[in-house]
């Protein structure tokens, strides 16, 4: 790890046990900023408009006793890919391990302007603001704003982010929140890259993976997959086609959503646990079973081509038995014994099943026939069939 000093500003670089206390910068890039090569040479970068913040940063670190501070501007050489990569993947480390986080709001005047800040918007900022147990917001001009958790602040900081006052205030962890509610979070805010929209998250959902810059949108179904991984949480497919989506999405889809924007109505899945573990087999795929009911019931209930609701084992809203569900379709393989599915894509909000005294009931009036369908998902989110059973 690279750390700026406060006194000299000289880059230090540090490893393991050996890294001091240090504060840590979060901010929205500007014109001019100082990036690592310009540290060589600190005449030449003081002509730079960005150098103010780098100035700031130290100054007020140095003014609460801190030696280092970080900023990723300037403490990253992104010239180098490998050093990139390990950056971006332990970002959500060197936040939470930071002593305090500075989040300077450059079109902050005042209070009660916070909530209106572009920080709040920016997909890297999102891991900035949960990570840190100590996050200081400052105006542009370095006036102090509050902190994250004040009484006084907490609401404005929630309104803001959508992120839950209980997380902000370090109560419960975010990894004990439902994946779907933290692609929730993310779901409004935006990245200058595509890629980014996935390795931005990769700290919230405590997962690691190598950057692939110039694989666009397969960034994100890589990241769900590692998710799916470490987790038996089925409301990572609690997406739904948003307007905005749909000229990445066609009417059938893989399992994974491709933007974390298809959670924008997500907001209200919480987790449940479930009664048998998901598990991978060879090769990374994940098995998993869900309980399905027919919508077709003119059809023979055995005749295999129906579509199918999958009831996702996760809770929608406050009230208890409500459960999202997916649309599947069995679709037919050429020299094959397996069968393969694809997920129905409509606009709108995720279709909801109520369970009321152990029973599953449609939300609409249907006769349903219920099965216990396995899947096997593969990394790309493809969806193949391994048991079903009434």
């Amino acid at each position: 790890m690279r750390l700026l000093s406060t006194r000299t500003l000289e880059l230090d670089g540090f490893f393991d046990k050996e890294i001091p206390k240090y504060a840590i910068l979060s901010h929205t890039w500007e014109k001019q900023e100082i990036v690592f090569r310009d540290m060589a040479d600190l005449n030449k970068a003081r002509l730079k408009a960005g150098f103010a913040k780098i100035e700031g940063t130290c100054a007020l670190a140095a003014s609460q006793g801190y030696d280092y501070v970080w900023i990723d501007t300037c403490c990253i050489d992104k010239s180098s890919s490998a050093e990139l990569s390990e950056a971006i993947n332990s970002m959500w480390a060197w936040y939470r391990d930071s002593a305090v986080c500075y989040a300077y709001l450059c079109d902050v005047e005042k209070p009660a302007e916070l909530g209106t800040s572009r920080w709040f918007t920016r997909g890297w900022t999102l891991q900035e603001l949960i990570a840190p147990s100590r996050v200081e917001f400052y105006s542009k001009t370095w006036d102090y704003l509050g902190e994250k958790q004040d009484s006084s602040l907490i609401t404005a900081v929630f309104q803001a982010s959508r992120v839950d006052e209980c997380v902000l205030a370090g109560v419960i962890s975010p990894h004990h929140v439902s994946v779907a509610k933290r692609m929730y979070w993310a779901s409004k805010r935006a990245t200058t890259r595509k890629e980014d929209e996935a390795y931005c998250l990769m700290g919230l959902f405590d997962v690691n993976m190598p950057l692939l810059y110039g694989e666009g949108p397969k960034s994100f179904i890589r990241l769900q997959n590692e998710i799916a991984k470490i987790t038996n949480d089925q409301s990572i497919l609690a997406w739904y086609c948003a307007s905005d989506d749909a000229s990445s999405l066609t009417s059938t889809s893989g399992c994974y959503a491709p933007s974390p924007r298809c959670f924008a109505m997500s907001g209200n899945i919480s987790l449940l646990p479930l009664p048998a573990p998901a598990g991978f087999l060879p090769g990374s795929d994940l098995a998993t079973k869900f309980r399905t009911v027919f919508l077709n019931d003119d059809d023979d209930p055995t005749a295999g081509r129906r579509e199918k609701l999958a009831i996702l084992y996760c809770q929608v809203g406050p009230m208890p038995g409500t459960f999202p569900t997916i649309a599947l379709r069995p679709v037919a393989q050429i020299q094959s014994d397996s069968r393969y599915y694809i997920r129905i894509i409509r606009e709108g909000s995720v279709q909801q099943f109520a369970m009321h005294d152990g029973d599953f009931l449609l939300d609409y009036d249907h006769r349903s026939f219920f099965q216990s369908l396995g899947l096997i998902i593969g990394q790309d989110g493809t969806l193949r069939g391994v048991s079903e059973s009434g």
